[in-house]
């Protein structure tokens, strides 16, 4: 951002000669028709400001001012009107400036010599002392008669200029007058202040002149000998600019190819008098963030289609519109919305974010169509001019998203016998990135035997994977080896994309070397495939049950004898390896050493395993298993299972237990009283507190059934004969079953017959009435 800061050094020093040029060298304000001197060009630059007419009187020797002022009480000269000749004359609130007017100058007195006007160019008056060699002030020092109007006359012979009324005029009218002044507005009323100090000689005597040795024109011939006035003149006083405000009202990241950025804009017309008048508004963008404003978006003209592959900053929603004429009423604001997609496809090839600088530029004019300006706020866009202002600066950015591949490897045949033989190896990589980073450059493929593949075995082959495409290379190797040798190479791949972000894979190929007398193979199955992590906990295991299916090649004729299984991680597992099935038939499980397969035939035992991992892990282990044949020869064969680690879900167990009211209701239908003598559950005497292995009868305080609340239930009851007030007896009592939440068995209670829930009843004389019901309660945890 280097540049930023001498592009401002530049324009700042642009502003500080242009403003030089205003003071010091108008030459378009013509004299030729002035009745006063042309100081602008009768004097180089450095000496156009004279001494205020304070610092002039100190110059005279033995003038003191024992206030630092002049009192100024009288009024014998003064300016009555200032008339700029361009109507549409303005200035800058606190600017030096130059213009031409008509200026008319009267006296109240008979005659005056030497009427000089002093113009502050500060905002101290020309009666204060400004400093000892201070030139604050500009001067209007009328030419003697040279207007020709009768009040301007020559009555001493020097070279300022004297005024009259004894000739019936009392003023006269310098025309055309370059004034330099400072712009200032006391009063706010959007007019500019002329401010004057005039100073005169009260006698005839020719001591007047231009020259600076020591002050140029007259001085107050007292202290207050002088006139100071302040009064408003029809320049237009140009409007403050106003500060321009930027808001990000969304997230400041998106991720490639890009996303949408909505902002807010906002300023506030700061003149309280004056309008403001908007002609443009536009946004505009510094892709890379490196100085170089690449884009402008005009915010007035309606949105834009994106197209998601074409690179690009996209209007896509504003409700921002050029108010009534353009005008932003005084004191008043303005204030919109806008959103922006980009689209960038192609970010920094170091992989760092990509950044957008944002600014608002809007262009402000005042009421008579001149520029409002406000410095070098938009010093950053080579482009702007005068009247145009830039809010705040906001950077977003686009951050890369890394490409992925998928590469794989296989051999044809897996196997193959002793001594050798050619196998055909087939790698594949497969683009897996998006569309903004394809397509991939593969720049590198290496196998872990056959070495760099892209400068020999695929040389040929095109390196670029389209979208969604593959890169497919084949060759074909002679594989060599013992018996029981396994030959393993990875093919290792590299791809770029196009912000030279790389993508990494690999995969492996395994041939067998197969001894020629016999051929065994092992097929290794894991159940199942994925299994939950097994988190945290150093004794928590995700069981798998591994099947190894081994066979004798069918083309063999020997019968061979297996001696072990290895496994690499799990070691030695011959022990473990039970062998239950033959030819898919299930027999008794027999050790594997010692197991014996004719040429055909196939067998398999079951391992279980507890694996450990953390999700995505991958567990991958290698079986052999090997034997010998009836010649002696030592046979083997190898296989591989994976089994992948998924995430578990948080899990929780729940206890089950259940109990049952049970709500009786006996009723004498004899004519006979009866006693309530027995009352049983599976044979145990309802009692408070009997139990048994399935349950546990509680008796205590009834219980209620249906809204209806039951006394526990008493035996020794008398039920009264049929139809008395007492021939019907209720209570309730609890059977609580067994196993409760102490296990997660199953309960089965079954009480049926004369173990179901049985009430006997009997009469005076001893006869006896059974009554009883059967329960069952299942339950599965």
């Amino acid at each position: 951002m280097k540049r930023f800061t001498c592009k401002r050094l530049i324009r700042a020093l642009a502003i500080a000669l242009i403003s030089i040029t205003s003071l010091y060298g108008v030459t378009s304000l013509n004299a030729a028709n002035a009745g006063a001197y042309d100081w602008l060009n009768l004097a180089p630059p450095q000496q156009a400001e004279k001494f205020c007419m304070a610092d002039a009187y100190l110059l005279e020797p033995g003038n003191r001012l024992a206030q630092d002022a002049l009192n100024c009480t009288a009024n014998d000269v003064e300016i009555t009107n200032v008339t700029p000749i361009d109507a549409s004359a303005e200035c800058n609130l606190g600017d030096v400036f130059t213009f031409a007017a008509d200026v008319t100058v009267r006296t109240n007195a008979n005659e005056r010599w030497d009427t000089t006007f002093y113009l502050p160019l500060t905002d101290a008056s020309p009666q204060v002392v400004h400093g000892p060699g201070l030139r604050d002030c500009s001067m209007i020092l009328p030419i003697p008669g040279d207007s020709g109007e009768t009040a301007d006359v020559e009555l001493d012979g020097d070279q300022c200029g004297d005024i009259t009324k004894a000739l019936g005029p009392d003023e006269y009218v310098l025309l055309a007058e370059p004034i330099t002044m400072l712009c200032a507005d006391a009063d706010q009323d959007n007019r500019a202040d002329f401010t004057y100090c005039a100073a005169w000689d009260n006698q005839d005597r020719n001591n007047c002149t231009t020259d600076e040795d020591p002050y140029a024109g007259q001085i107050p011939s007292t202290k207050s000998k002088c006139n100071c006035d302040t009064f408003n003149i029809d320049v237009f006083i140009k409007p403050a600019p106003p500060t321009v405000i930027k808001t990000l009202t969304s997230q400041s990241s998106r991720s490639e190819p890009g996303g949408t950025f909505s902002y807010t804009v906002s300023f506030t017309n700061p003149n309280a008098q004056t309008s403001l008048f908007i002609t443009s508004l536009t946004d505009e963008i510094d892709i890379g963030g490196d100085g170089t404003f690449d884009r402008s978006v005009d915010l007035w003209n309606g949105t834009e289609t994106v197209l998601p592959m074409v690179d690009g900053v996209y209007l896509t929603a504003t409700n921002c519109s050029m108010p009534a004429n353009g005008e932003i009423l005084p004191s008043g604001s303005y204030s919109c919305a806008f959103t922006v997609h980009i689209v960038d496809r192609d970010l920094p090839n170091d992989q760092s974010p990509e950044f957008y600088d944002d600014l608002v530029k809007l262009a402000l004019v005042d009421k008579n169509g001149d520029a409002v300006t406000d410095g070098d706020s938009c010093a950053a866009i080579p482009s702007s001019i005068d009247g145009d202002h830039c809010s705040n600066e906001i950077t977003v950015q686009i951050t890369n998203l890394a490409p992925a591949i998928t590469v794989t490897k296989t051999a044809n045949p897996a196997e193959v016998l002793e001594p050798g033989a050619d196998v055909v190896f087939t790698v594949t990589v497969a683009n897996d990135a998006a569309f903004w980073d394809s397509p991939l450059t593969l720049t590198a493929l290496n196998d872990s035997v056959f070495g760099d593949l892209l400068a020999g075995k695929c040389s040929a082959v095109s390196t670029s994977i389209a979208l969604n495409g593959t890169y497919t290379c084949t060759f074909t190797e002679f594989i060599g080896g013992d018996a029981g040798d396994l030959h393993s190479n990875t093919a290792s791949a590299t791809a770029i994309d196009d912000e030279n972000d790389t993508a990494t894979g690999s995969d492996s190929a395994m041939v067998d070397i197969r001894d020629v007398p016999s051929m065994i193979t092992l097929s290794k199955t894991a159940t199942p495939t994925s299994v939950l992590e097994t988190g945290d906990d150093p004794n928590n295991y995700s069981f798998v049950s591994y099947n190894f299916e081994f066979a004798v090649n069918e083309n063999g004729v020997d019968e061979v004898t297996f001696t072990s299984l290895t496994d690499v991680p799990f070691g030695v597992l011959t022990g473990d390896c039970m062998v239950d099935s033959k030819n898919g038939v299930d027999i008794t499980p027999t050790p594997l050493n010692g197991f014996m397969l004719l040429p055909g035939d196939y067998a398999s035992c079951d391992i279980s395993k507890g694996l450990q991992g953390n999700a995505g892990d991958t567990h991958l282990n290698v079986a052999t298993i090997r034997g010998i044949d009836e010649d002696g020869q030592a046979v083997d064969a190898s296989n591989d299972a994976t089994v992948t680690f998924t995430p578990q879900a948080p899990d929780t167990d729940m206890a089950f237990a259940t109990s049952m009211l049970v709500v009786l209701e006996l009723t004498n239908a004899g004519v006979e009283n009866v006693t309530l003598t027995a009352l049983t559950v599976q044979g145990i005497t309802v009692a408070d507190g009997n139990a048994n292995p399935a349950f546990t009868i509680l008796n205590a305080i009834g219980g209620e059934h249906a809204g209806i609340t039951y006394s526990a239930c008493s035996i020794g009851t008398v039920l009264g004969y049929s139809g008395s007030a007492s021939d019907t007896y209720s209570c309730a009592f609890t059977i609580e079953l067994k196993p409760g939440i102490e296990n997660t068995d199953a309960i089965n209670f079954l009480a049926s017959g004369v173990d179901g829930i049985v009430a006997v009843v009997a009469d005076d004389d001893g006869e006896e009435v059974v009554n009883g019901v059967s329960v069952e309660v299942n339950t599965v945890e």
